[in-house]
Formats: C-alpha cells, sequence, structure tokens
C-alpha cells in the first residue's frame, strides 16, 4: 500500500503501513498543508473544521483524518469492507468508513450520484425530523439535526457525492 500513494502527496513523509488498520501517519510535516492540498486537488472535499480530506486520486478514494491520538492518518477506502457501527437512523445509503474523533462519531458515504438524488433520498428517509440547512452553496451543503445531535455534510466532486454523518458522542 504505501507504493499505492498518490505522487503529489509523497511531497510528505509517511510512516510504513500499519499492520493493524493498514493506515499510514504523516511524519513530516506534523499536519497537513490544507492550502497545497487544496491546491493540487482543486475537486476534492477539505473540512478542516472537521479534520477529514476525502479524494479520489488515481482511481481510489482516500482518506485523510486526524485521529485520537491528533496523528494524521492517511487511508485508501476499500469498497468491499464491512462497516459495523450503523449510522442512528437507516438513511438507504452503505457507510464506506466509520470512526471517532474529536468528540463526534462519524459515517463516510460516497455514492456516484449527484447531490440532488442524495438530497431527496435523505428528504425521504429524515422527513420525520426538523433540519436546519446551515449553508448551502455550489460544491457543499451543511445540515443539522437537532434530534439526532447530528450533522451531515453533503459534497459533489467529480463524479462522486460524499455525505459524512457526524454525531457528538
Amino acid at each position: 500500500m504505501f507504493a499505492d500513494i498518490p505522487v503529489a502527496l509523497l511531497m510528505w513523509s509517511w510512516t510504513e503501513p500499519d499492520p493493524a488498520h493498514k493506515m499510514m501517519r504523516l511524519q513530516t510535516p506534523a499536519h497537513p498543508d490544507w492550502q497545497v492540498l487544496e491546491h493540487k486537488f482543486p475537486n476534492c472535499p477539505l473540512t478542516i473544521e472537521l479534520k477529514l480530506w476525502v479524494c479520489e486520486i488515481e482511481q481510489k478514494i482516500w482518506f485523510l483524518h486526524q485521529g485520537a491520538d491528533q496523528a494524521w492518518w492517511l487511508s485508501s477506502l476499500d469498497a468491499t469492507a464491512k462497516v459495523t457501527t450503523p449510522p442512528p437512523i437507516n438513511i438507504g445509503l452503505k457507510p464506506f468508513g466509520y470512526g471517532r474523533q474529536q468528540g463526534y462519531q462519524y459515517w463516510l458515504f460516497i455514492e456516484p450520484v449527484g447531490r440532488v438524488a442524495i438530497q431527496r433520498q435523505l428528504e425521504f428517509r429524515l422527513s420525520q425530523l426538523k433540519r436546519q440547512r446551515i449553508s448551502v452553496d455550489d460544491t457543499q451543503e451543511l445540515i443539522r439535526i437537532p434530534a439526532l445531535s447530528s450533522l451531515l455534510s453533503i459534497y459533489n466532486y467529480r463524479q462522486w457525492t460524499v455525505l459524512i454523518w457526524l454525531k457528538t458522542q
């Protein structure tokens, strides 16, 4: 997997993949340079405040996040991996990733459909719950669901729609 790191990310140094979870820890610099990532990958979702970055590079989905140990970890997502912890409510999508960080549980959904289709599905699945749209622009939408102590962040890039579900722990 170490050889699979996208060339653009080799500007930083990484540890060999951890055998337990197959993720690589960022060694140098201590924190990702978000401006460099945004410059090299302008179409990839960048969520600094959530400490998450998701990007399709060289036909893989790459995930960079800060772990509980405050280290930054890079991995590629495996579409066949099973997520055993379900989100607070079934939204009709299969999560690609699950984790805990910064006082949140998070689920990562990646779908090869447009944001409008995802929004319609969410409207249907969450129709009984009050929701508040915090922000909407051409590439991102942020929705708060107080009854579930949750925040949904929906991004569009390339042919993918990425949904990150955050729930306070």
